[in-house]
Parts: C-alpha cells; sequence; structure tokens
C-alpha cells in the first residue's frame, strides 16, 4: 500500500488527538507514581508497588519492567499486565499508605519492642 502525499491531509486528525492527549496522561501519572514510589521507600507506603506501576504505565516493554515481571509470579513478561492486577496494586498502594500514615508511629514502637531495642 503506497501513500500519495497529495492525498494527506494537515493537522492530526480527532482520533490521533485523543490517543496522544491519553498517552501523556499516562505518562505524566507514570512520572507522579514513580516520584512517589521513591519517597516511599524511606517514608511508610508500598514503594515498589507504586514504581513498577510508574514504570509500566511509562513504557511497559522497558526493560526494568520485565525484570520486575519475571520477579512475581502470575504476570507475563511480554504483553499487558491484567487489569485486577493493577487494580490491585492500587488498592494496596492506597491501604498501604493510610496503615502508614495512621499506624505508622505505632507500627514502629511496636516492632522495636519485639527486637529489644525499646
Amino acid at each position: 500500500m503506497d501513500i500519495e502525499y497529495d492525498d494527506l491531509q494537515p493537522g492530526v486528525s480527532h482520533d490521533e488527538r485523543g490517543r496522544g492527549l491519553k498517552r501523556v496522561v499516562q505518562v505524566v501519572f507514570g512520572i507522579l507514581l514513580i516520584v512517589a514510589g521513591v519517597v516511599m521507600l524511606v517514608v511508610p507506603g508500598p514503594g515498589l508497588v507504586a514504581i513498577m506501576v510508574g514504570l509500566n504505565l511509562i513504557k511497559p516493554d522497558n526493560f526494568l519492567v520485565r525484570w520486575m515481571r519475571r520477579q512475581i509470579p502470575g504476570i507475563p513478561e511480554d504483553g499487558k499486565v491484567p487489569t485486577r492486577y493493577l487494580v490491585l496494586g492500587g488498592v494496596l498502594l492506597v491501604a498501604g499508605t493510610a496503615v502508614g500514615i495512621l499506624y505508622g508511629p505505632a507500627l514502629t514502637d511496636w516492632g522495636l519492642g519485639l527486637i529489644g531495642i525499646r
């Protein structure tokens, strides 16, 4: 199938604009999740889950995403991550962050008491 340059229309079609906007939103949300995940590595929260979801949103065929997929059973190395895993990751992200914020100091005191520091 040859493309005739005389038949091309200038500008971006409505369908192309919608796909482009969706991709920009995915990348921005992925970057925000990665930044939040890095912060959650030192504060309470599931940082690795947030980083993995963020990387998957930015570029699913990234070498780091493929390596992480190999480490987690049930997630295919190639192809799309099942929606139920993304939803479960989001729920765990919110729940873990809420528990960390609400009960973080109490859990820290309890854990230190278990190992005999306090």
